[in-house]
Formats: C-alpha cells, structure tokens, sequence
C-alpha cells in the first residue's frame, strides 16, 4: 500500500466516522426497520463517493483494496449504519473488475449461484436477499457451462416476497426465471462459491464493528450503573464477563481484516471461512454476555443494545453461518488426510 493509498484509506474512513455520527441515532434505526431508506443520508453517501471507494478508477472509483476499505466497512457496524454501504460497495468493485458498468443508486449483491442458459436468460433463486425492497439494481453470480459470470438485473425483475428478519431491515426472496440480464461478463476473478465469500467477509467486518461497539456500551454502563452502593463493574463475576467480551471483540476484528486481505490476495473463500467461522461464534457469545450485563433494559425498545445485537444474530446466517464455512473448512482439511494442514494455518497471506 502506497503512502497516498493510505492516506486516502484514512481521510475516507475519518470523513465515514463523522457523517454517521451526525446523521445516524435511533430515529435512523427506526425509519429503516419501517422499511424505508433514508434518501437524504444515501445522497450524502453517494456524494462522498463512498460506494466506489473499492472501484477501479476508470469506473470512477477510488481504487482501494480490501483491506484498505476494512475500516469503513467495520464502521458500518459500529453505527449499525440502516444503509445498504457495503453492499453496493462491493457490487461495484465486482461490476468495475468484470469490466461492466456501474449503475447509480442502491445495489444488492445475492450470494447464492444461479444458472445462465445458452440463449443468455437467467435462472435462480435466493430466500433472503437483503435489502431488495429498496434496491435499483441486483448483482447475481451465475454459472453458463462452468464458467462463473456475473450478471446485473433490475431490482423488480421476477419475483420477490418481502421477508422478516431479525435486524428488521429490508429483505425479500427473489426468484429468477428466464430473465434477460441488463449486462453480463465472465469473472474469473470469482470461484465456483460467486460473491458468497465477499459477502461473508462484508458480514465479518460489520459484525467485528457492532462487537466494538457493544463492548463500549458494556463498559460504560457497568461503571454508572449501581447496586449495593457501587457500580456494578466493581463485582468480580461482572468484570469476567466484559474482560471475555472484550477478547470476543478483539478477536473478531482481526478476523475481518484477515478477511479482507485474503480477498485482495485472491483467496476470498479461504478468507470468508476462516473469518465467518470465528466471528459468528464470537457474536454468539459477546451477545449473549451484552444482555446479561445490562439485564432487561438492554431488550427495551428505548436502549441501543438491541439494535446492534439483532443485528449481530442476524449477520451471522447471512453469506453462510459459522457452521457452513466450518464445516466446508473441515472437509478442505479432510481431503488432504490433514497432511497439508500445518502448512496451510502457517502460510503468509496469498501464499
């Protein structure tokens, strides 16, 4: 990374950290839960020029890596940001390296495979496709003779039924049949898995975010909060428990930035699993030891604890859970009767 890339990277990320400071809060949260987007911050993130901060230049972009791009992207999580960032974000940078064009306005990306005919129509479906309801525009990964492709379709093309989700956000299923992309392009840069990985690396690094912040929200309320006359961080079993929590949260951000540099070594699935595979258990235990700190008022509409735990269980199945890409893991290792598998935990990054 140059020292002008880096420079970028940081003005980009501290730009992010101030806008959603400002604009982001619980009405924010509630407003996209409606299943409305918030236009006026959306132009405010277009206009930054933050969904093109991984885009090739020629496409208009910044020209970032992955790993680059991280703390945005944990910042997403942080803020538990209503907005569909990283996933446009990543559809672009896909649509830019295929050599497509990219389209303004909201973009979903599906992690599921679908399957191109000789004649160039579409075949396919996802159960849950996040943030279709608000989306112009979808970008599948499909397969035509073996060969991965990528393709943009409008967002009304087929059929979608609106589905609920933890985090509440905007979700339906799509299913595709016979339909004509807008554009298509061979991507060699994807495996036979498409944009799964990506997502799941997307998915770390937010999570890696709301741990983050769940960890200062633990923190702050354990020492103001108090019982038998001193706060409650003072109790020994209460300090375990953010101590274990803040491990969690450590650990999960390493984990995502490890994501994000496999993906710009060219070993996004790799990357995905090994990220995935700790981050989801990591949610699982930081939310479960979030809401025994703060008891009942952590589940209340009013407090924020929820916003970022629902969000956490929710990503958490999204791109895979931490039992699929551990299990694909697992059999990886199998295959090669565990001979190669000192080498391969060992290895630096894109060897």
């Amino acid at each position: 990374m140059s020292n002008s890339e880096m420079n970028i990277s940081e003005m980009l990320a501290e730009q992010v950290q101030r806008l959603f400071s400002a604009r982001i809060d619980r009405d924010t949260w509630v407003h996209a839960e409606d299943g409305e987007l918030d236009s006026d911050l959306w132009q405010e993130i277009e206009a930054m020029g933050i969904t093109l901060a991984l885009s090739d230049e020629n496409a208009g972009g910044a020209g970032l890596n992955w790993a680059d791009s991280e703390p945005v992207l944990r910042l997403c999580g942080v803020h538990a940001a209503p907005v569909p960032i990283g996933e446009t974000t990543i559809a672009a940078w896909a649509l830019s390296r295929a050599g497509l064009e990219v389209p303004e306005g909201v973009l979903a990306i599906s992690g599921e495979i679908f399957q191109l005919d000789a004649q160039g129509r579409l075949q396919g479906q996802d159960a849950q496709l996040s943030w279709l309801p608000v989306a112009g525009h979808v970008l599948v990964a499909a397969l035509r003779e073996g060969v991965t492709h990528l393709c943009l379709v409008s967002a009304d093309a087929g059929r979608q039924q609106a589905i609920d989700t933890l985090d509440r956000l905007p979700c339906a299923s799509m299913e595709l049949e016979n339909v004509i992309p807008l554009q298509t392009a061979e991507a060699p840069f994807l495996d036979e898995l498409g944009l799964r990985p990506h997502l799941a690396a997307l998915r770390s690094m937010q999570m890696a975010g709301a741990l983050a912040r769940v960890l200062d929200l633990c923190v702050e309320y354990a020492n103001t909060r108090v019982q038998f006359d001193k706060p409650i961080g003072k109790f020994q079993a209460i300090q375990q428990m953010v101590a274990e929590l803040a491990s969690q949260a450590a650990a999960a951000q390493v984990a995502g930035l490890y994501a994000a540099r496999q993906v710009d070594a060219g070993n996004a699935s790799y990357g995905a699993a090994v990220a995935k595979s700790l981050v989801g258990r990591a949610a699982t235990r930081a939310a479960a030891i979030a809401h025994q700190v703060f008891g009942a008022i952590g589940v209340t509409d009013e407090h924020s604890l929820h916003y970022y735990t629902r969000r956490l269980w929710q990503w958490r199945s999204e791109g895979g859970s931490e039992h699929w890409w551990s299990e694909r893991i697992g059999r990886k290792v199998l295959a090669k009767d565990g001979a190669h598998l000192w080498q391969q935990l060992t290895a630096p990054i894109g060897a």
